[in-house]
Formats: C-alpha cells, sequence, structure tokens
C-alpha cells in the first residue's frame, strides 16, 4: 500500500491544485489516507475555510493486442469472466480477488499493449494456486488442447 501511495503522490505533481468545490479558490490537504485502491484526501479551502474530501485513483489506458493484431481496451470484466467460466460457480470474493491480482501484475510489466497471451499466462498461474480443475478448463482454451494427450501432459504438470 505504501508503493502505490508514494505513486499516486508522484502523479498529483501533474496535477493542477485541487479548487474549492465552494468557490472555486485553492485548497489545502488536511489529511490523505489509503482507502482500498482510491486515495483518500480531506481538504480546506484558503479562501472559504470550508471543508470536503476527495477521492483519487490512478486510471491507466491499458490495451489488450488479440492474437490477430488488433488492439482493444483492457476491461477488467471480461478477465472475470474468463476466470468465472473456468471457475464455475464460485465466490465473487474469490474472482474479484484473482483478477485484481492479474490486472495489478499486469501494471507492474509497465507494457503497454499487453498481449492476450501474457495475460492467459498470469491467470494460469493463479488458477494453478486456487482451482486445479479451473486451471486445467483455462488452459485447454488457453493453450488449445485438442490432443487428449496434450491433455493428460497439461495434468501430470499438476501432479
Amino acid at each position: 500500500m505504501v508503493g502505490e501511495c508514494l505513486h499516486t503522490l508522484k502523479i498529483r505533481k501533474w496535477v493542477k491544485n485541487m479548487l474549492c468545490a465552494f468557490c472555486n479558490q485553492d485548497t489545502k490537504v488536511l489529511e490523505s489516507r489509503v482507502v482500498e485502491d482510491t486515495m483518500r484526501r480531506r481538504r480546506e479551502c484558503l479562501t472559504c475555510n470550508n471543508r470536503f474530501t476527495t477521492y483519487e485513483r490512478a486510471v491507466f489506458n491499458l490495451l489488450v493486442e488479440k492474437k490477430d493484431g488488433r488492439q482493444e481496451k483492457f476491461e477488467i470484466k471480461k478477465l472475470q469472466g474468463s476466470i468465472n467460466l473456468a471457475l464455475g460457480k464460485s465466490d465473487q470474493d474469490i474472482l474479484h480477488s484473482i483478477s485484481q491480482k492479474i490486472y495489478q501484475k499486469v501494471l507492474r510489466r509497465k507494457r503497454n499493449p499487453v498481449t492476450t497471451k501474457n495475460i492467459g499466462k498470469l491467470v494460469l498461474q493463479e488458477l494453478k494456486k486456487r482451482d486445479k480443475l479451473a486451471y486445467l478448463r483455462f488452459a485447454s482454451i488457453h493453450k488449445e488442447i485438442e490432443d487428449p494427450s496434450q491433455l493428460t501432459q497439461e495434468i501430470n504438470l499438476l501432479a
């Protein structure tokens, strides 16, 4: 969390000062804290002394490069849909947790666009830790397994 906080503060240097919601003048930050994936700031206007709270979240314009070379915007809902198919009926907290871990790993790679192949590898890593059967379901699609002997090799990798 501290790294995320510092990252957000570095981004903050590029943004103009926050203006008061009431009188449109400069404000000062009274306190800041990280809440989940956002930065919560309590602010006070330097002119009218009104106080208010802002929530800041970094936005990344990640692109995904498909197998055919097309690029499209990274959507975590699509990632969650693929993982959900592999997991079957699963708890939404587990689904959210896995997809967030993968999203964080994609961001840490600092590459844009990211290929579907790389995303698939990250999904397989997470599923291998959590659910072996889900791993096999996802691997059969991601690795385009059509031959039963290839599936047997994947099963042996899990053992």
